[in-house]
């Protein structure tokens, strides 16, 4: 091996690790910073009683469980090479499965929400009532239990190994590696596009239907309310099925074209191209796990009921600090008066 290419590899490799260690702090910072905002206004009465809302709080909690069970880890696995996770069998099993489940579902629940868009929004009775909130409960639920039941196989191929000076959980059989790299992007990122994409043009198609419909309500204010509400959840789903594809295709693609040169096609790769294609995977990688991280802004960006709520919630914080400070007195009459209101609001809206 020539200087040259010894140079090459060992400047592809610690340009790769500098990524690593810049980017995923970032990720974990603006990430917590947006999932914590997004639990603390989806559960706010005005918008805790929408179906959708309830899809993407849990988006929101799970965002946040796969960036302090995947993002944390690879960072400290970075920075510091080792992984306390992998020293032993069982703790490596779980943990991989306990991991995986969150990540696999970053892209899921922006289908269940968009699923939910587009059921809202048929010209079927029957069908917009499985828009509810019941509903919505019972999806989420589910969806986490196949999920867990359909990657139970984790549990038996993954084991502990000492590589050099450090333990890490990976698996010895090929054939399971050829099933994990193909499975693996097709449930994460292949399939969820895929709905994404076919219930983003069927809401878009549902969308200009009701233009055309003239639908005549006995509460002709109200009813403008909800069809407001219910055009700013759309639009702010259409916008994330499209950044979403962007930034996960990559994922998907340096996945299963490795995977079926390898291993289908018998395609011999250079070191240097193995080398290559694991700098693209890890970039590939960092871009897809900023799905969890760019769902506030996307929101703050295409709802305004959204902005009104955060800038709600933030002048109520900003109040309380400076009350906490001694700084100026808050009137606790106003919240007490004002959360009465929002109740008799909601109970309102729920009886008609």
């Amino acid at each position: 091996m020539s200087n040259s290419m010894y140079d090459s590899y060992i400047g592809i490799i610690t340009a790769t690790e500098w990524i690593i260690k810049i980017i995923l702090p970032i990720q974990m910072v603006f990430g917590t910073f947006g999932n914590v905002l997004n639990i603390i206004i989806f559960t706010r009465p005005n918008l805790r009683i929408n179906p959708c809302s309830t899809y993407f709080l849990a988006s929101s909690i799970n965002n946040l469980l796969s960036i302090y069970l995947n993002t944390l880890v690879e960072y400290v696995s970075a920075v510091w090479n080792s992984n306390l996770l992998a020293n032993n069998d069982i703790l490596c099993k779980i943990s991989i499965l306990i991991r995986y489940i969150p990540f696999s579902l970053i892209i899921w629940f922006p289908v269940l929400a968009s699923i939910d868009r587009f059921l809202s929004s048929c010209r079927s009775v029957r069908l917009r009532q499985l828009s509810s909130l019941s509903i919505a409960r019972r999806v989420i639920v589910g969806t986490y239990t196949i999920f867990l039941l359909s990657h139970i196989h984790m549990l038996v191929y993954y084991e502990s190994s000492s590589t050099d000076s450090q333990f890490i959980c990976m698996t010895v059989s090929m054939e399971y590696i050829l099933f994990v790299n193909i499975f693996d992007p097709l449930v994460t990122c292949i399939l969820p596009i895929f709905f994404m994409c076919v219930f983003g043009i069927l809401i878009v198609y549902n969308v200009r239907g009701i233009r055309n419909r003239i639908v005549t309500h006995s509460n002709t204010v109200r009813n403008e309310r909800l069809r407001s509400n219910d055009r700013q959840m759309t639009k702010m789903i259409l916008i994330q099925i499209l950044i979403t594809t962007l930034i996960s295709l990559p994922y998907a693609g340096t996945s299963v074209s490795y995977t079926v040169g390898l291993f289908l096609v018998n395609y011999s790769y250079s070191l240097l191209v193995t080398i290559i294609y694991q700098c693209a995977k890890v970039v590939a990688i960092l871009l897809y796990h900023t799905n969890p991280v760019i769902g506030f802004y996307i929101y703050v960006l295409t709802n305004l009921k959204f902005r009104n709520e955060m800038k709600h919630c933030l002048r109520l914080a900003f109040k309380i600090i400076l009350t906490k400070l001694s700084l100026i007195r808050f009137p606790t009459t106003t919240i007490t008066d004002q959360s009465k209101r929002i109740r008799n609001q909601i109970h309102s809206v729920q009886q008609k």
